[in-house]
């Protein structure tokens, strides 16, 4: 009984985590500040950070959404994955430069 109402739960958890990743952004509403996209915010480094720093952040965060790592876990979460890695793939190229 207490193992299906865990796993009912973390089937919650789940659903609601990738419908909030999957969801189109918000539009802007009029006096907002414009978003800016943020390398060092999706490689998780500070502003300073040395090239080797950025390196291992990385190549750290491209280990966790590796196809590999994430085959199993079904095409929704295999999609927020290849966009993340994307991300991670741009963020690095332009601190790289």
């Amino acid at each position: 009984m207490i193992r299906a109402l865990l796993f009912l739960i973390l089937a919650i958890v789940v659903v609601r985590v990738v419908r909030a990743l999957l969801a189109p952004p918000r539009p802007s509403i009029p006096g907002d500040p414009p978003q800016r996209w943020d390398p060092w915010a999706v490689l998780g480094v500070p502003r300073g950070a040395s090239r080797d720093e950025i390196a291992r952040a990385y190549r750290e965060q491209l280990k966790r959404y590796h196809p590999d790592r994430v085959a199993d876990l079904g095409p929704e979460l295999q999609q927020v994955a290849h966009r993340k890695t994307v991300e991670l793939q741009r963020a690095y190229a332009e601190l790289s430069r």
